[in-house]
């Protein structure tokens, strides 16, 4: 049975925020981030400019995902406009964690360059 439905024209999301019509699994995104996903993919997973993470059930917890998503063919769409808060970087953490100093133990945080 296939679960993918019609490909429906630009709309707003329940949020409110306009999202592209659906481009077919063929065609990969331009711009590395979160996009929402058909089955079997999703409902959303971060493309990170090579190859889709692990699938998730909401945009912030895809952009968290480190590893490949086992399904790198479904259809997929898009924010018209790239939200104010997502960052690559940091994630939407507006830091990144660089881990602990070897010498003196303490934590190597630094504010997000990209943000």
């Amino acid at each position: 049975m296939n679960k993918i439905g019609p490909m429906p024209s630009s709309q707003p999301t329940s949020h409110g925020t306009a999202v592209t019509p659906w481009f077919p699994s063929g065609e990969l995104p331009h711009h590395p981030g979160v996009y929402q996903r058909q089955y079997p993919g999703g409902p959303y997973s971060c493309w990170d400019g090579t190859a889709w993470r692990n699938d998730a059930l909401t945009p912030h917890a895809a952009a968290r995902q480190l590893s490949s998503s086992p399904c790198q063919q479904a259809p997929w769409r898009g924010l018209l406009e790239a939200p104010s808060e997502h960052c690559m970087t940091c994630r939407g953490h507006g830091v990144v964690d660089q881990g602990d100093d070897a010498d003196s133990g303490e934590a190597l945080i630094e504010p997000c360059p990209d943000c």
